[in-house]
């Protein structure tokens, strides 16, 4: 049997929520290089993806607070002051007639409303915690695109700039063979076309590197801290097993967050019909009132104890307040199979990329090995003057190790996304921080 969860009050959440927004005013400066892990490690800082996901959950747990409330007891000091011709038979003729009473009120019983107030209130609750654990999630693969595009804008601007010399030493070469009246003007001018075109193509992937950085730094909250050196994450683990598609789409329907979440509001709207619904039954109040006076009256009571039932017999509110609950629950269960749909898709399309990947693994590998054997052909070839083609043969390296990144990159992101999906649990160094509202204790 599970233990009860518990929750803080809303005040500890908004507390915590206030905390976290002031801890993120002066975040400590990247560390340099920038690792992958230390760029997850701020998946938890609290960027306004995250501030806002946190919101809503106090929200949510301010909610189910107020909704158990409603059986709780309200005490309260109530005055008058008052003043009165009496009537000239009265014993006390006093003219003032004021009066002081504490009043305890409790609701007893009311045949559903609140109960399904409360049940609304933690499935919505409920709801939040999967949303929360959504924009975690998204956070860390936000993070990794980010962290990732950097990497590939770096290995670009690498080939660009292998390409760029190479181009110039062409350029060069037909230039020495132009004054010697072995090159015509229109060649040169083709080859200095070709150069300009390779100049304005590494001008862009510079460019695409400044670019790249500071997404990556906006991302990690440290808007204009631009990373100099990233290194490369860990290679990918290319033998984990790719269970089968149903089996997968059976886990991501148990316990992918964002079907938490639909999940949460379509029990919401199933409560708030009850509690509509509820609206036509009785109430059952009980009330203590003690009382002090400033005159002495026959009919003043020092105290009373009462209980008092309220049955409705007619309410022309109840019948459109049970319909538009109604409407909403259609709502959120057409939601629930839409997201159900979405997520059968999601989840085969990611299968389907992570096996494609697998079998593009060989390729990849078998290209770099290629490619690093012409380099040292291209080499030996260049010391005995035989071929003059190492700097191409270079810039075929780079592209093969780009290649090679990119596959390491895509096969990382990709088993990360299909996680995400599943919604499995994030890894224990990224999960769960102790002042994160979020936390809950089992």
């Amino acid at each position: 049997m599970p233990l009860r969860r518990h929750y803080p009050s809303p005040l500890t959440a908004l507390a915590l929520l206030l905390a976290s927004l002031g801890a993120g005013a002066e975040p400590a400066p990247l560390p340099e290089p920038l690792t992958l892990e230390a760029a997850l490690a701020q998946s938890e800082v609290n960027h306004p993806q995250l501030a806002a996901a946190r919101a809503r959950l106090a929200a949510a747990e301010a909610g189910v607070e107020q909704a158990q409330s409603g059986y709780g007891s309200r005490l309260t000091i109530e005055g008058r002051l008052r003043w009165i011709d009496p009537s000239p038979i009265a014993a006390d003729q006093d003219s003032a007639d004021h009066k002081a009473s504490l009043f305890w009120r409790k609701k007893l019983y009311d045949f559903g409303r609140t109960a399904g107030a409360e049940e609304a209130a933690e499935a919505l609750r409920d709801g939040a915690e999967g949303a929360m654990l959504d924009a975690r999630r998204e956070r860390r693969l936000v993070i990794m695109r980010d962290y990732f595009a950097v990497l590939r804008a770096d290995q670009r601007f690498a080939i660009q700039n292998e390409g760029l010399a190479v181009a110039y030493v062409t350029l060069d070469r037909l230039r020495n063979r132009h004054e010697m009246g072995q090159v015509s003007d229109i060649d040169l001018l083709a080859s200095e076309s070709d150069y300009q075109k390779v100049v304005r193509e590494r001008a862009e992937a510079e460019q695409q590197q400044r670019i790249t950085r500071a997404r990556l730094a906006n991302t990690l909250d440290r808007p204009g801290q631009l990373s100099a050196t990233l290194m490369p994450p860990p290679p990918p683990d290319l033998g984990r097993e790719l269970e089968e598609i149903e089996a997968l789409q059976v886990q991501a329907r148990e316990h992918n967050p964002g079907l938490q979440t639909l999940r949460g509001a379509v029990r919401a709207a199933k409560a708030r019909v009850e509690a509509a619904r509820a609206g036509r039954l009785p109430e059952l109040d009980g009330e203590l009132e003690l009382s002090e006076y400033s005159r002495e009256m026959g009919g003043y009571d020092r105290w009373r104890a009462s209980l008092n039932l309220k049955v409705p017999l007619y309410d022309a509110s109840v019948s459109p307040a049970v319909a538009r609950a109604q409407a909403e629950l259609y709502a959120a269960e057409a939601a629930l199979r839409e997201g159900v749909f979405a997520l059968d898709q999601a989840v085969l399309e990611q299968w389907m990329r992570i096996g494609a990947l697998k079998a593009r693994q060989s390729e990849v590998a078998r290209l770099a090995e290629y490619r690093e054997l012409y380099l040292e052909r291209s080499r030996a070839n260049y010391e005995m003057e035989a071929k003059a083609d190492l700097g191409d043969a270079m810039v075929r390296l780079s592209e093969a190790q780009l290649a090679e990144l990119e596959f390491a990159l895509d096969a990382t992101l990709a088993w990360e996304r299909l996680d995400a999906l599943l919604g499995r649990p994030l890894p224990l160094a990224e999960s769960a921080p102790s002042e994160n509202p979020e936390n809950r204790e089992e």
